[in-house]
Order: structure tokens, then sequence, then C-alpha cells
């Protein structure tokens, strides 16, 4: 009786259906990294656009108590929500 260290309960079907899947997983990787920057990037505008309406809102006084005037406040609330 000689002992065999093959694995009996191999399964062909699965064997070759992770064979064909393997490539489409990098790719999956790759999609969900990118899908995350964009979701990062989508928050980052959304942020930028509500600290700039913020400014919008405070008042004279607030405004001189951070060192920010009203002209400073216009400069930064004309930027596009994309530009830093």
């Amino acid at each position: 009786m000689s002992l065999s260290c093959q694995d009996t309960n191999t399964n062909p079907r699965a064997d070759a259906l992770a064979r064909l899947t393997y490539p489409f997983t990098w790719i999956g990787a790759m999609l969900a990294g990118r899908y995350a920057r964009i979701g990062e990037t989508l928050a980052l505008w959304r942020s930028r656009r509500r600290e700039r309406y913020a400014l919008t809102e405070l008042s004279d006084y607030m405004l001189k108590d951070i060192g920010i005037s009203r002209c400073e406040v216009y400069r930064e609330t004309s930027k596009r929500f994309w530009h830093e």
C-alpha cells in the first residue's frame, strides 16, 4: 500500500473557472482603485465648494478675526471647485 500526495478532491471545473477568471481579478482590483480615487476627488471638490460657500456667510467681524479680507473671500469664491 503506497501513500499518494495528490489531492483526490480537486474539481476540474472549478480549476478551469479559476484559470478563466484570473485575468479579470486584477482588472477588477484596478477598476476598484480608480473608482475609489474618483470618489475621493469628488469628495474633495464637494468639500472645497462647501468651505468656499461658508466663507461668504461669515460677517466682516468674523473675517477680520481669522485674518481674511472680503476681497480675499471674493477671490477665493470666484475659483472653480476643481482649483485649489
